[in-house]
């Protein structure tokens, strides 16, 4: 199959254009790099496999799983088969919050969060239609643009609970350590270049440092400072890597370092090298 792959920068373009953006891809976006991706996503493989990690965690997706990703999570692909194609969604956080607005009691995929399941032929068949659709009407220019598609999502959201029930999966609600790593993570996106302080997220998640730091070294195996160094790290080389127009000093000022000799100590104390050395 030749390989079709897409930038992050065009990603973000439709994404934001159109609310949401649907491409059909055979090798992930910046592949063996991991990435952040600050929009729900939704993936269908059509053939083949890809093994990767969300939020450091490794998982597996093979021909016609179906998978829905929260945004701001760490994503990096691995490895994929030759044979693999994959059709994904992005969707905005302005049409996610439209969506929501529109379907306030019966949004079905919020419950549905880092949940991966496997379609049989008949099921597949469906759920590829309403992509295909979705994506053929988020590129019309269109009064009713938005509606249209947020009536598709809807009837995209009732089959796969439909075809759940079929399979006899339902989705496990989070106990209580899985939300609490859960909020962790959703917290660091959005404070990570404001905080990098572990005593910042355990007093926000109402916990002492010493009890949150050992509940998240159980689960995890690593660190809550790890973490968080993990998630500054992915973003500091995603923008020397993809923003060579930007300065190390504006890259710095973008993370919320106080400094440019603060923002190389850091990164030298997590890769060994300088932001100049990373950057080539």
């Amino acid at each position: 199959m030749k390989q079709n792959t897409i930038s992050l920068r065009l990603i973000a373009e439709q994404a934001e254009k159109h609310g949401l953006a649907v491409f059909d891809i055979t090798r992930m976006p910046v592949y063996d790099e991991p990435i952040v991706l600050p929009y729900v996503t939704i993936a269908l493989v059509n053939s083949g496999y890809i093994q990767m990690e969300y939020d450091f965690d490794l998982i597996r997706l093979e021909r016609h799983d179906f998978t829905l990703l929260s945004p701001d999570h760490i994503l990096k692909a691995i490895e994929t088969s030759e044979d693999f194609h994959v059709t994904i969604l992005f969707m905005s956080h302005r049409f996610f919050a439209y969506l929501a607005e529109m379907y306030p009691d019966n949004y079905k995929y919020v419950h549905y969060y880092q949940n991966s399941f496997h379609y049989n032929e008949l099921q597949y068949d469906g759920i590829k239609a309403c992509l295909q659709v979705m994506k053929k009407i988020s590129t019309v220019n269109h009064q009713f643009r938005d509606k249209l598609l947020s009536s598709q999502l809807n009837i995209m959201a009732h089959l796969t609970e439909i075809y759940c029930t079929e399979n006899g999966f339902e989705p496990k609600e989070k106990n209580s350590v899985q939300q609490l790593m859960l909020r962790f993570h959703t917290a660091v996106a959005e404070n990570y270049h404001r905080h990098r302080d572990v005593k910042f997220y355990a007093d926000l998640l109402c916990l002492s440092p010493k009890y949150f730091g050992t509940i998240v070294r159980q689960t995890l195996g690593y660190s809550a400072g790890e973490l968080i160094a993990r998630y500054v790290m992915v973003q500091a080389k995603h923008l020397l890597q993809h923003h060579r127009k930007m300065t190390i000093q504006q890259i710095s000022d973008r993370l919320g370092f106080s400094d440019q000799t603060a923002f190389a100590r850091y990164f030298k104390s997590h890769t060994g090298r300088t932001p100049q050395e990373f950057r080539g």
